[in-house]
C-alpha cells in the first residue's frame, strides 16, 4: 500500500485483539468490518445445513478477512490461532478502494492470490494424500506465525482437512516419524519444515510464489526472513 493510500485509512484502523473461535465474519450477515491480522490466523469455513465446517482459505499478516463487495458472504471467517489485528469500517475502506486506483488494483491482486490459494486447497481435497494436505497446511500456518510451536484445538483438523479425527492422529504420527514434527499436548512443533515441503509433493509453493508475484513479500519471508 502506498504512502498516500495507507494516510486514507490509518486514523480508521481500530485495535483488534483475535481470540481463538471469534468470527470476524458469519456467513449471510452484514460484514461490518474488515479485519488486518498482525499475527494469529484466521481461518475461511464453508458449511451446509448438518455437516461439520471445512477451511477452504487461510489469511494471516499477509491479508485481510473478507472484503464481501456485495454487504454479504456465505462463508464463516473464524480466527483459528489467537493474535492481534487492526480493524476498520466496511464503508470506510470501500470509500478507500474507489478513491484511489493504486489501492483497487492491490485489492484485486490479494483477491487473485485468494482465488488461487483456495483452488489449491480444493486440489488438495481432491487429489492429494492426507498426510501430503497436513504438510501443506502446517506450512501455511508455519508462514503466518514467528515461531516453529503452533498451538491450535485438536478438534479443528478435522475441519481444516476434510477427515474425520482418527485419520489425522495417524497423518500426525506418519509425519512425525518422517522426522517432520513433533507432537505435544495442544501444539505441534515444526522440526523440518524442508523435509514438509518435500511431503507436500508440490501442494504447498504455487500460491504462495503468485502471492509474492502479485502482491510482495512471501508471508514466510515476513516471519523473520527467508525460511530454508
Amino acid at each position: 500500500m502506498t504512502a498516500q493510500d495507507f494516510a486514507r485509512v490509518k486514523d480508521s484502523l481500530q485495535p483488534a485483539p483475535l481470540q481463538v473461535r471469534d468470527y470476524v465474519v458469519q456467513a449471510n450477515r452484514p460484514v461490518t468490518h474488515i479485519y488486518f491480522p498482525e499475527d494469529g490466523q484466521l481461518s475461511v469455513l464453508v458449511k451446509v445445513a448438518g455437516s461439520e465446517p471445512i477451511e477452504v482459505g487461510m489469511v494471516g499478516r499477509e491479508g485481510m478477512s473478507d472484503m464481501a463487495p456485495a454487504e454479504r458472504t456465505p462463508l464463516d471467517t473464524m480466527c483459528q490461532i489467537a493474535g492481534h489485528a487492526h480493524r476498520i469500517e466496511r464503508e470506510t475502506f470501500m470509500a478507500a478502494v474507489r478513491a484511489s486506483a493504486e489501492l483497487s488494483d492491490l485489492v484485486l491482486r490479494y483477491e487473485n492470490f485468494m482465488l488461487l490459494q483456495l483452488s489449491y486447497t480444493a486440489l488438495s481435497h481432491g487429489s492429494f494424500t492426507l498426510e501430503e494436505r497436513l504438510a501443506r497446511w502446517l506450512l501455511m500456518v508455519h508462514d503466518r506465525v514467528d515461531t516453529d510451536e503452533i498451538a491450535l484445538v485438536h478438534d479443528f483438523f478435522s475441519w481444516m482437512l476434510a477427515v474425520r479425527r482418527a485419520g489425522v492422529t495417524e497423518a500426525f504420527k506418519s509425519l512425525r516419524a518422517n522426522g517432520c514434527i513433533e507432537v505435544g499436548r495442544g501444539k505441534i512443533t515444526i522440526v523440518d519444515r524442508a523435509a514438509l515441503i518435500e511431503l507436500s509433493s508440490g501442494s504447498y509453493g504455487p500460491a504462495e510464489a503468485e502471492y509474492e508475484r502479485l502482491v510482495g513479500v512471501a508471508p514466510s519471508r515476513r516471519a523473520g526472513g527467508p525460511r530454508p
